[in-house]
């Protein structure tokens, strides 16, 4: 009995403990907020901008699991009051002041609010109306200095823009990077906008170097769906007159290597997804582009895309 009555002490302690943190953080992520609130405030004041304010329904840490989330976010602008809401932001391996090795982020539903779709003409407003936008992004940095990073933003189900990049040699960036987030928040909105110190930032990023990257476009009808929208307001020729001057304009242009023209024609005859992707045989060090030494291979389109080894598919 005495065993199993520690034991049961234990684990409320645990619990108890990690319930503690987790509000510790809660608390963190709303004073982020009231301090970014408070610098649009000053910001305001001085005639920089409007008066914006961020404001939540609720928020939550789990340390465990290095996951914070954000539910009912709504963007407020002066007196116009809402102009936008999201739905859902939640953050996985973000720590206070640290920068993780590793970490993620997912947005979900970020919509106009009706201060904005009452501003805008009939037809855009009820298209906007049925939008929502989402988002994933993560990244991953190891020892040897290769980062990765990814991004997929969504409209609804009709509508996906990828991408993915690979760089190489940025210890030294990282390192910047790590440097700048150990610091307290006022010191880092001081720094970023400080000449000097984006210098050296950039001068940072320069020993860095690119690897390969892919870009996607996947299209489910939201490409007609627009210029439909687009052209009964007059705003734009219709989907068709659209498609065979895109054609005519692709056809024209002589640098573009003929399969590339192929593919571009094939994704602009029948919309669904197109797929660029590119990869250096020596990774592209962003301080040779930086100093010219790469301009030999920059001369024209033709050079650009045999150097990088840009590939191109459609559907």
């Amino acid at each position: 009995m005495k065993k199993s009555l520690i034991a049961l002490v234990v684990i409320g302690v645990a619990t108890a403990g990690v319930f503690y943190v987790n509000k510790q953080a809660e608390d963190a992520i709303k004073q982020q907020l009231e301090n970014a609130n408070q610098s649009y405030r000053d910001l305001a004041v001085d005639g920089e901008m409007p008066v914006i304010s961020l404001s939540y329904q609720d928020v939550s840490a789990n340390i465990l699991t290095s996951s914070y989330s954000i539910s009912g976010l709504a963007v407020n602008v002066g007196e116009m009051g809402t102009v936008a809401t999201v739905d859902f932001v939640q953050a996985k391996g973000m720590k206070p002041q640290s920068l993780s090795d590793s970490g993620s982020m997912t947005v979900t539903g970020i919509k106009a609010a009706p201060a904005i779709l009452t501003m805008l003409p009939p037809q855009t407003s009820a298209f906007l109306q049925g939008l929502a936008l989402h988002g994933d992004y993560d990244y991953a940095y190891n020892d040897s200095g290769e980062l990765v990073f990814n991004q997929q933003t969504r409209i609804n189900d009709e509508f996906a823009f990828n991408y993915s990049f690979s760089l190489s040699q940025m210890q030294q960036f990282w390192q910047f990077a790590k440097e700048m987030s150990a610091l307290p928040p006022e010191q880092q909105q001081a720094l970023a906008t400080d000449e000097a110190y984006i210098a050296q930032m950039i001068e940072k990023l320069a020993t860095g170097a690119l690897k390969n990257g892919a870009i996607t476009i996947e299209n489910k009808g939201f490409i007609e769906r627009t210029l439909a929208m687009t052209a009964e307001q007059g705003q734009t020729p219709d989907f068709a007159t659209a498609q065979g001057l895109a054609l005519a304009n692709i056809a024209a242009v002589e640098q573009i290597p003929a399969e590339m023209k192929q593919s571009l024609s094939d994704f602009i005859s029948k919309p669904e997804k197109l797929s660029l992707s590119f990869g250096f045989t020596e990774p592209l060090q962003f301080a040779k582009v930086q100093s010219g030494e790469l301009a030999e291979h920059m001369v024209s389109p033709e050079a650009m895309i045999k150097f990088a080894n840009v590939k191109l598919q459609a559907n």
